[in-house]
């Protein structure tokens, strides 16, 4: 099955209801460039979301060691859980009054949260 989506002005698509019903999807997509395209994945209830990687890799970037990086990623991996359940609560609310969301300023605020 194929279809086309209009991309509007603040980057957002939306999917085909046949699309969304098939693949019985949720609240959150995870997002990757694998081969040049752009992946939409739907990531369920049951489905880990699981950042560790990214965040040890950043804070080896950072040359955190030792207890120093064990707690840097415990307050990491803490505030990414909290941001993706202010990310579906903001999602509810925003289907429950119809506005349109502004996903990348949203983004912006949770990562400069903690700076």
């Amino acid at each position: 099955m194929e279809k086309y989506v209009r991309i509007t002005g603040k980057r957002q698509v939306t999917i085909p209801k046949d699309f969304f019903e098939q693949l019985d999807m949720g609240t959150i997509l995870r997002a990757y460039i694998e081969d040049g395209r752009l992946v939409l994945e739907p990531v369920r209830a049951e489905d880990p979301i699981d950042f560790s990687q990214e965040i040890i890799n950043d804070l080896a970037d950072k040359g955190l060691t030792g207890e120093e990086l064990k707690r840097e990623f415990a307050r990491r991996r803490e505030g990414i859980l909290a941001a993706i359940k202010e990310l579906v609560a903001e999602a509810r609310r925003e289907a429950l009054d119809g506005s349109e969301p502004d996903g990348d300023a949203f983004m912006e605020e949770l990562i400069n949260r903690d700076e």
